[in-house]
C-alpha cells in the first residue's frame, strides 16, 4: 500500500498533547488516524473492531503496558511501531527487533518510519 490516504493507523498514546501531534503529523501526511486510544482495554477494544494496517503505540498508559496488544498485534501480522522512552534493553526480549522511535520524536521521523512500514504493492 503506497496511497497514504488509504492507510488507516491505530495511534495508542495516553499523553494529550503527544497524541495531538501524532495525530496532526499523520493527517497532514495523508494517513487516516484510529484514535488516539488511552488506556489498554479501549486500545484492545479497537484493535479487535477498527480495520487499521499499521499501529503505533506508547508502551506505557498510565503504569500499564501495552504488551498484550502488542502480541494480539504481532499474531495478526500488523506493523507496529513503538513511541517511546524506553531503550530497547528495558523492553521484554520478543519485543527488542519491533521498530521503535525514542520520545521526544520528530513528526517528519515519524511519518518517514510509518511510511517505511507501509507493505509493498
Amino acid at each position: 500500500m503506497t496511497l497514504t490516504g488509504r492507510c488507516r493507523v491505530l495511534v495508542v498514546e495516553d499523553e494529550f498533547l503527544v497524541a495531538l501531534q501524532i495525530e496532526n503529523d499523520l493527517a497532514a501526511a495523508g494517513y487516516t488516524v484510529v484514535g488516539p486510544f488511552t488506556s489498554l482495554s479501549a486500545s484492545i477494544a479497537a484493535s479487535r473492531a477498527e480495520h487499521f494496517e499499521i499501529a503505533t503505540l506508547d508502551l506505557n498508559l498510565r503504569g500499564e503496558f501495552v504488551y498484550p496488544l502488542i502480541d494480539e498485534l504481532v499474531a495478526r501480522c500488523i506493523p507496529i511501531l513503538l513511541l517511546t522512552g524506553y531503550a530497547d534493553s528495558d523492553l521484554p526480549e520478543r519485543f527488542r527487533a519491533l521498530p521503535r522511535l525514542g520520545k521526544p520524536f520528530d513528526g517528519s521521523l515519524l511519518v518517514r518510519k510509518i511510511a517505511e512500514l507501509l507493505p509493498a504493492e
